[in-house]
């Protein structure tokens, strides 16, 4: 079944999709759209950021949530949280995406509990954040410290413009707007964290060799007993895009060849099962 190529792109996919569910007798789910991309041939992306989704979605789904859901595999679940979920305001379901405090956060909810729970076994005094986007795990990570009682979040970002609020208001965040790879910034981020216990969030550029130039350039900030996180590993294994074959997993697994001062923490982070970076907390153990 093709899509009439002489239409505008985004109305011809929906209608060819339309007509394939009403033909195959489907509700729309993830198994239904992966069947119409590969016999119409279409990108998946073009689908899901389709902004006529959303009303073929409330027109072809019969189920609920945990109906949807309950019969899934791992491997299902996490493909369904990444598009309806982890990244939403990108998939045109905005009001899907997950928040804290009603700020975008692009993290997981089983990966959040995790962090809280780290960072009160670590008690670090600096959270340092490689990749921002709209600033919502930022207001997270300060605030679960805030509770604490101790600690502050230092983040770096290319651009800043993204940012959804303001840090000062937090009274605990403080952004540094740069390349991570530049000497000011590493030369501020060394004044900074002079002595301090650090536990760093790595979730910028996802393209391998910036992975690895970031673990290599920054992993020397983290004290015996806290954590590098890697994150989004999952990509690679999942195959998400934008991330190329080689992301966040390969350049992880390549530092990992490199150094026996940091080892895989493979049970802790990975205990709620669906964890957005696999084999990608490394903890400092000399």
């Amino acid at each position: 079944m093709k899509f009439d190529e002489t239409a505008a792109t985004d109305h011809a996919i929906a209608k060819a999709y339309v007509a394939f569910l009403v033909a195959e007798k489907r509700d729309d789910d993830d198994d239904a759209r992966d069947a119409f991309c590969r016999s119409a041939k279409v990108a998946p992306k073009l689908l899901y950021a389709n902004p006529h989704v959303r009303q073929i979605a409330s027109l072809f789904a019969r189920r609920t949530n945990m109906e949807r859901v309950a019969d899934m595999t791992v491997r299902e679940y996490l493909r369904y949280h990444y598009y309806y979920v982890h990244q939403a305001y990108k998939y045109g379901i905005p009001e899907m995406q997950q928040s804290w405090r009603g700020h975008h956060i692009i993290k997981s909810p089983a990966d959040c509990w995790v962090y809280q729970e780290l960072l009160f076994e670590t008690k670090p005094d600096i959270v340092l954040e490689l990749g921002l986007m709209f600033g919502g795990a930022s207001v997270f990570f300060a605030d679960v410290l805030r509770l604490m009682g101790h600690g502050e979040v230092l983040g770096i970002d290319i651009t800043l413009k993204n940012i959804r609020h303001d840090p000062a208001k937090a009274g605990n965040i403080t952004y540094l707007e740069g390349d991570s790879g530049s000497d000011a910034i590493l030369a501020e981020v060394e004044r900074r964290c002079r002595g301090k216990k650090v536990f760093v969030i790595a979730d910028s550029d996802h393209e391998k060799e910036h992975v690895l130039k970031e673990i290599r350039l920054y992993s020397r900030f983290v004290n015996v007993g806290s954590y590098y996180v890697v994150e989004d590993s999952l990509n690679d294994l999942m195959g998400f895009h934008p991330v190329p074959n080689e992301g966040p997993l390969a350049a992880a697994k390549q530092f990992m060849a490199e150094t026996d001062a940091f080892v895989a923490d493979l049970r802790l982070p990975e205990k709620y099962l669906t964890t957005l970076s696999p084999h990608g907390f490394l903890k400092r153990v000399k």
